[in-house]
């Protein structure tokens, strides 16, 4: 080892600095998903409890009119214990209503009504249908239409590998070989991406599950799965080919 490097006075800060610097992260990486969790919840009690508080508040206005507001010494107004609980309750009873309409077949044809009249709207139509389309999407995740599971695409050169989520396998009759159809997130958004259309030979499953991939593609590939740190098969982590679909699959 050479004596100038050794007598660096500099080596020990950068040591110290870059121990708290790491302690820094682990403490952001414990804190963050707890925070961003309870961030998220209040904010959706604070949306409900705003729109409750439209709700009740036309409500007593609208009564204490009857009464005529003018030398009402009490007026009416939602100020009792547990008041707020009952604002926030109000939206959600409000939904669970809708839901209900929804569900039932007269309720179904006024939503496609609507939908299709929106539709038309300029502009309006688009922002639309795409929000309806996200919202379906969610809806979607833990049905049955889900992902089939993680798949490897090369691209875009030999050695290069895209993960993507399988959500179909069909035979095409134009080219006569099954294909595979595969939702190609972007990183770290995964709600934007693409969907490629790829023979079976070309697609190789890949032994990560959901969760992993989606964790790796949220974290930008900092979060690797738990098996990629394991011998698995010989000391790598080997991928499987898609199976070629049959006609009429």
């Amino acid at each position: 080892m050479d004596i100038s490097e050794s007598m660096d006075p500099s080596k020990p800060k950068r040591t110290v600095v870059r121990y708290v610097f790491n302690l820094l992260l682990a403490g952001l990486a414990a804190v963050v998903p707890v925070v961003g969790t309870i961030w998220l919840l209040t904010l959706i009690y604070k949306l409900l409890l705003k729109v409750g508080d439209e709700i009740t508040g036309k409500v007593f206005q609208f009564l204490n009119s009857l009464r005529g507001e003018e030398g009402l010494l009490n007026p009416w107004a939602m100020n009792f214990p547990g008041a707020d609980f009952v604002r926030f309750l109000l939206p959600v009873l409000l939904l669970l209503l809708v839901g209900f309409a929804l569900a039932n077949r007269p309720g179904e044809r006024i939503l496609s009504w609507f939908n299709s009249m929106v539709q038309r709207v300029p502009i309006l139509g688009v922002i639309y249908s795409t929000l309806a389309q996200f919202v379906d999407a969610l809806k979607g995740l833990g049905g049955e239409k889900k992902f089939q599971g993680v798949a490897y695409v090369e691209y875009p050169s030999p050695g290069s590998r895209l993960i993507g989520f399988i959500t179909g396998n069909y035979y095409d009759v134009q080219t006569g070989r099954g294909v595979t159809s595969i939702f190609i997130p972007t990183s770290p958004n995964p709600m934007t991406g693409f969907v490629v259309v790829v023979d079976d030979d070309k697609v190789f499953k890949s032994a990560m599950s959901l969760d992993e991939a989606s964790k790796m593609i949220l974290s930008a590939g900092l979060v690797a799965p738990a098996s990629f740190g394991q011998d698995v098969m010989g000391g790598k982590v080997h991928t499987t080919p898609v199976q070629e679909s049959s006609p009429g699959t």
